[in-house]
């Protein structure tokens, strides 16, 4: 059983891009901070946050095989992604760069505590664009043990940052939120 980390403290203003990602993670935040540390899976109650679920993930780390499958993923992230992720493997979705980059952080966020939130493009195949904001935070089984990763992924609207390089997840801006210091960016 892994420590858990200090609660998080309060978001900085202008950090999100998304109400999304702003309303989970100030609910998220709050279970933090009820528990003292990483909130527990059975924490979250989708009575409380009916409008997110839509936008919600919840990928696990596979205790046999260390592979991230997918428990759950809403239907506006099918929506958006153009395919279902729901029991699917993290490996089935992506490969190469881009599958490496997110074991990163995924795996990051179960280690360190750390809650991740990307800015990513995605280009479909018929060559439209779309930008993302996703949000990775770390939940603890009822064991304790960090095993689980919840996020939501939302649209970001009104993003006039230039952005040179397009749908690649390795190109993507990255800010860590420890749950214990003020957000630091990493690039």
């Amino acid at each position: 059983m892994l420590a858990q980390s200090s609660p998080a403290g309060a978001q900085p203003p202008g950090l999100f891009y998304s109400r999304i990602s702003r309303d989970f993670y100030a609910y998220w935040q709050g279970l933090a901070q009820r528990r003292g540390g990483i909130p527990l899976r059975d924490d979250l109650d989708p009575a409380d946050i009916t409008a997110l679920l839509p936008h919600l993930f919840i990928a696990e780390k596979r205790a046999d095989s260390g592979r991230f499958l997918f428990r759950l993923s809403g239907t506006g992230i099918r929506d958006i992604m153009a395919f279902e992720n729901t029991n699917r493997y993290l490996d089935e979705l992506l490969d190469g760069d881009d599958l490496e980059t997110v074991i990163r952080m995924f795996d990051q966020v179960l280690e360190e505590g750390v809650c991740i939130r990307s800015i990513e493009g995605l280009t479909y195949s018929d060559r439209s664009y779309l930008r993302v904001e996703i949000l990775r935070l770390p939940l603890c089984r009822a064991d304790g043990s960090r095993r689980l990763v919840v996020g939501c992924l939302s649209r970001v609207e009104n993003d006039c940052r230039p952005n040179p390089v397009r749908g690649a997840v390795k190109d993507k801006q990255v800010i860590r939120i420890d749950n214990d210091v003020l957000p630091r960016q990493a690039f």
